[in-house]
């Protein structure tokens, strides 16, 4: 449960581009630690520096999450998804991706903090949509953005791939 002392510490702020490694290296971890749960939304090979700096040199706002001077999370907001959202990406919703949780950090609420944060950065920026995607075959995941009141869209399937899209006004 994430106590008084957690929240007032934590600090969201947006990635400077010399911290591009300790992104992938949260990626990579969270990756490893889904894949030996069976899980295999991301995959650690997948992930390079060149996506990290591709992402805070494209418009996107990538963020992370600092508490006692630890890096503990991280997400990126995007403005446009067609890829996953096809016929549905519209310009008044924010997507939020790449959302990760130090693992040694697990069970303090940083998770729903962070999308807390991300919700709002989208309210800022005048969206009136906050919008993610999970893969389909992760239940707890699929479970979890209910549970933060994201409501499920609909199910999307690429090759060797399906992921559940979810959205909040």
């Amino acid at each position: 449960m994430l106590g008084d002392d957690l929240r007032t510490q934590l600090l969201v702020r947006p990635a400077l581009h010399e911290e591009a490694p300790i992104i992938l290296d949260l990626w990579q971890n969270s990756a490893r630690w889904l894949n030996s749960k069976g899980i295999y939304q991301w995959r650690p090979e997948y992930f390079n520096l060149e996506q990290v700096l591709e992402f805070m040199n494209d418009g996107s706002d990538v963020y992370l999450a600092e508490w006692n001077n630890e890096i503990v999370g991280t997400y990126i907001l995007t403005w446009s998804d067609p890829f996953i959202w096809q016929e549905l990406d519209n310009s008044e919703s924010g997507y939020i991706h790449r959302f990760a949780v130090h693992r040694e950090y697990r069970g303090l609420d940083i998770g729903k903090y962070l999308l807390k944060n991300a919700e709002q950065q989208i309210r800022l920026k005048g969206k009136t949509w906050i919008r993610l995607d999970c893969m389909a075959e992760n239940p707890r995941l699929n479970q979890y953005y209910r549970d933060c009141g994201f409501q499920y869209i609909r199910r999307i399937d690429g090759e060797g791939w399906s992921a559940n899209l979810y959205e909040k006004q």
